[in-house]
């Protein structure tokens, strides 16, 4: 167990098959967590390492049972994936008792998908606690690395091959802000309405409000969520980055949005549109074309425009190429609103192969804010490319390790 790659290949060969590549999932259990009754809870972070778990309805409990191959007791076992709606959340279980020794002061679930060279793919789960030995501490340290600490909930995400964690000064001064704003308890928002959040958080890491086409915070992005009641982040959509479309034709903003918008009863135009790989109510789609490296901006048959796929990840790179997603709590009292900033998921190794799934399956869309004024003139509140939530931000990043 001296590396990762090698460890994956150890347990490929249990099962006859020869490792090619792969990514790994481990978790810092917590007192909530166990191998059957409750099972271990999975962050929606990671929901995409896992089987795709369709949910034909929300309102209702749902289990999906996946094949895997226990590496502790050298058979193969069939897991189940819980959804429980009440919460909402998912879970696993059927794994290993040893995650049940709740007097242990850690325990750690790692999961393996590892794609062979025969072109399958399958998961393997292995397992330790704190008070059988010193595996806990070799599986801890293969896996997180050595400058983080095993403290319950700790999660990381992480390709086989990439190299081993480490905190940098950038991302070390960034954590040493996080905790004294977290120490800080419930604060003010010092704006109000949605984007009061992320305002608050980054006026208290000194970073004044700008329209800067790079990182916030020294090359590091910084989005901020709100925590629901029951612990899931709200839903909305999470902005990327800013790019518009080369436009096919020279047409001033007043003609352009009569091609893409419509006129409401005052007869001015307006185009608050989502665009995505399917036609909207407006004709408008994103053509995918792999073999021309773009994308094309089209209405019906006509491209209007199009985007590099070279422009898309210039800016993806310049936006994400680090990125700290911050979660808080939220309340409401009679005068005012107010969070608590509680998590923080570090990631990277964005890519534009990444980006370009997502937009293929609709999980990123791009969307025109435009609207005719009465003098005639046209505001554009901008071009935003987002992804639609938070559970498929894990799509786009090779790395993810929550660290508070």
């Amino acid at each position: 167990m001296t590396t990762l790659f090698g460890y994956a290949a150890e347990q490929a060969r249990k099962v006859g098959k020869a490792f090619l590549a792969g990514e790994v999932f481990a978790k810092i259990l917590t007192k909530n967590d166990d191998s059957g009754r409750h099972g271990v809870l999975i962050p929606s972070d990671a929901y995409s390492f896992f089987p795709d778990f369709p949910l034909p309805d929300p309102t209702q409990n749902a289990t999906q049972e996946f094949p895997a191959f226990d590496a502790i007791k050298g058979v193969a076992a069939t897991l189940a994936y819980k959804y429980y709606e009440r919460y909402p959340e998912r879970r696993i279980t059927r794994l290993h008792g040893l995650l049940n020794d709740l007097t242990a002061e850690h325990r750690i679930l790692v999961v393996l998908k590892a794609k062979h060279s025969d072109g399958s793919v399958s998961y393997y789960f292995d397992c330790a606690n704190s008070s059988a030995g010193d595996r806990f501490n070799k599986l801890f340290q293969l896996v997180f690395g050595g400058e983080v600490a095993a403290i319950s909930g700790r999660f990381v995400v992480r390709p086989v091959d990439s190299e081993a964690f480490a905190v940098d000064p950038t991302l070390e001064e960034l954590l040493a802000k996080f905790d004294q704003i977290n120490g800080l308890g419930w604060i003010d928002t010092l704006r109000i309405g949605d984007t009061g959040i992320g305002y608050t958080f980054e006026s208290l890491l000194g970073i004044k409000e700008n329209n800067d086409q790079k990182a916030d915070f020294k090359g590091i992005e910084i989005k901020c969520k709100g925590i629901k009641e029951g612990g899931s982040a709200n839903s909305t959509k999470t902005n990327l980055f800013q790019a518009g479309p080369s436009w096919a034709s020279e047409t001033t903003a007043k003609e352009r949005i009569r091609v893409l918008g419509r006129a409401a009863d005052d007869g001015l135009y307006t185009c608050y549109s989502q665009l995505t790989t399917t036609p909207n109510n407006l004709g408008l789609l994103l053509d995918i074309l792999g073999h021309q490296s773009k994308i094309d901006l089209r209405k019906e048959q006509d491209a209007l425009g199009h985007w590099s796929f070279a422009q898309l990840e210039k800016r993806l790179l310049e936006k994400h190429s680090r990125t700290a997603f911050v979660k808080a709590r939220t309340r409401t009292t009679k005068t005012k609103n107010q969070f608590s900033y509680e998590e923080l998921v570090y990631c990277d190794q964005p890519s534009i192969a990444r980006f370009l799934d997502l937009v293929a399956h609709r999980k990123i869309v791009f969307e025109f804010l435009l609207s005719e004024k009465p003098n005639g003139s046209i505001r554009n509140r901008g071009y935003p490319w987002r992804i639609i939530r938070d559970e498929f931000r894990d799509q786009l990043f090779a790395f993810q390790i929550k660290l508070r």
